[in-house]
């Protein structure tokens, strides 16, 4: 807000905003956005030459090429061993040798995308664990510069009506509590 002082205007109180500073615009976003390419870039470093291999084999079997692929080739298996093109059959009906290659196909898939699967959980709780770090750093920032604001308004001397709200959120955030009702609305979620 710009305040006339002695007929001049006065611009000591105001803000910097993106319009007067654009560069602030990207100055943040540019910081997160490297933070997290850093992060991503240390968790594909972190992978074993198995946990990579298992990726690639997990996103591809996720795919539609897998998908058409397998089309063509169970259309082609049935095609050759049903006699129709005067092939002799490999695999005649019932087609005991492509079950079992299939059957093979599904315990090492199945490994795999496991793998995959362990893999992205270990990253998520990697996550959950740093993401826990900064809300509490967060929380507690927040409870100190409302400690400040309540120091700023007393040394003033501005009153300020008894806020029993303010007055919870200003004392530290109890874990042991917080850990002890996510628990009890996990069983209640569960029974």
């Amino acid at each position: 807000m710009v305040k006339k002082r002695n007929g001049r205007k006065s611009r000591r109180n105001r803000l910097p905003t993106t319009k007067t500073h654009p560069e602030l615009v990207n100055k943040g976003s540019d910081h997160v956005g490297n933070t997290i390419n850093d992060i991503l870039k240390l968790e594909s470093h972190d992978r074993t030459l198995s946990e990579k291999i298992a990726d690639r084999i997990a996103s591809f079997t996720g795919s539609m090429t897998f998908v058409w692929i397998h089309v063509a080739w169970f259309a082609a298996w049935l095609v050759v061993n049903i006699g129709w093109l005067g092939f002799k059959p490999f695999d005649p009906y019932p087609f005991t040798f492509l079950t079992m290659v299939v059957s093979l196909e599904a315990i090492f898939l199945s490994t795999f995308i496991l793998m995959s699967e362990n893999r992205q959980a270990r990253l998520a709780d990697r996550r959950a664990r740093v993401n826990l770090q900064v809300d509490m750093i967060a929380e507690r920032e927040v409870t100190k510069m409302m400690e400040l604001i309540v120091s700023i308004h007393d040394h003033l001397g501005i009153p300020r009506p008894q806020d029993q709200e303010l007055s919870q959120m200003q004392k530290p955030t109890n874990i042991d509590h917080l850990t002890e009702a996510a628990k009890t609305a996990e069983e209640v979620d569960g029974s």
